[in-house]
């Protein structure tokens, strides 16, 4: 049975993917062994950035892929600095980004997940955080209109939270910056990535609560507050049973991707199984319904 036929213990997962931090064709391989319907290529690894894909390579990825029954989601290289305030490099970006859609578009891919990037910053205030995110909407804006002429779908992921003594600051972070960003783009889909809106704030359940209908996909790990970690859903800081009660509240439902490093996917199945089976927190789940 091919992996797109599978069903999973979780009314809410309508598809499962897996980021292994391997190549393409590696990581088509794990998704594989692991059960998925869907599996990340990561356009930050050298050996899957654009440049770096023949035509042949392209059609032989998609026909592995169609005969394994599982579908990429091309997850966008998130050191493009597409905030940058130098125009000439945020031109340069913007072509790189074109380069990626190509890609999605290629390889049939569910969908390219892009980044805010980073701005160079050594006291980046709310001001400077404002501005490069304003800027990167911009860019945005043009790379959604661009990518759904070529059939692929933009998904916007969060970055991790590091407020102070950095020499940079990464864009698309905090929970108002979601809505600036439906504000320029009503239609525009996320990939709400738990264990980043855990770093240093306590984003993901309130996040996930205002923007459910626009969330696509979530990326899930966990870690202790202080740095993303990609530790198993059993460890740090994040309640993942707060985490299904919103979602049983919400009656959301999208693509699960674990980025777990030392954990495999159906461990974190029946983790999260066992606690959407293990019944609500009434109280909270009323409350959101309220």
């Amino acid at each position: 049975m091919n992996s797109t036929q599978r069903t999973w213990p979780l009314p809410f997962v309508t598809g499962v993917a897996v980021q292994r931090y391997l190549t393409a064709e590696e990581g088509l391989e794990a998704a594989r062994e692991e059960g998925c319907s869907h599996w990340y290529v990561d356009a930050s690894l050298m050996q899957d950035m654009p440049h770096n894909w023949s035509r042949d390579r392209r059609s032989r990825l998609v026909a592995t892929a169609a005969d394994y029954g599982l579908r990429p989601v091309l997850h966008g290289n998130f050191r493009a600095p597409l905030a940058s305030e130098i125009p000439e490099v945020r031109a340069a970006s913007l072509d790189y980004v074109r380069s990626e859609v190509d890609l999605a578009a290629s390889i049939g891919a569910e969908a390219l997940v892009i980044h805010g990037g980073a701005f160079v910053e050594p006291r980046p205030t709310k001001a400077h955080r404002d501005a490069a995110l304003e800027r990167f909407v911009s860019l945005l804006s043009v790379v959604e209109r661009e990518a759904a002429d070529k059939g692929v779908e933009v998904w916007l992921e969060n970055l991790s939270y590091y407020p102070k003594y950095r020499p940079f600051s990464y864009v698309f972070t905090r929970e108002a910056d979601f809505s600036e960003v439906l504000a320029e783009i009503p239609h525009l889909k996320f990939v709400l990535d738990v264990g980043h809106a855990n770093v240093n704030q306590s984003m993901a359940l309130p996040a996930f609560m205002s923007f459910a209908p626009s969330i696509a996909a979530l990326a899930l790990s966990n870690n202790s507050g202080g740095q993303d970690a990609h530790l198993a859903l059993t460890e740090g800081t994040l309640s993942v049973r707060e985490l299904t009660d919103v979602i049983r509240a919400l009656n959301w439902s999208g693509l699960i991707a674990f980025e777990t490093r030392n954990e495999g996917v159906s461990a974190g199945v029946e983790y999260l199984r066992n606690m959407w089976e293990s019944g609500a927190n009434t109280e909270l789940v009323a409350g959101i319904g309220a």
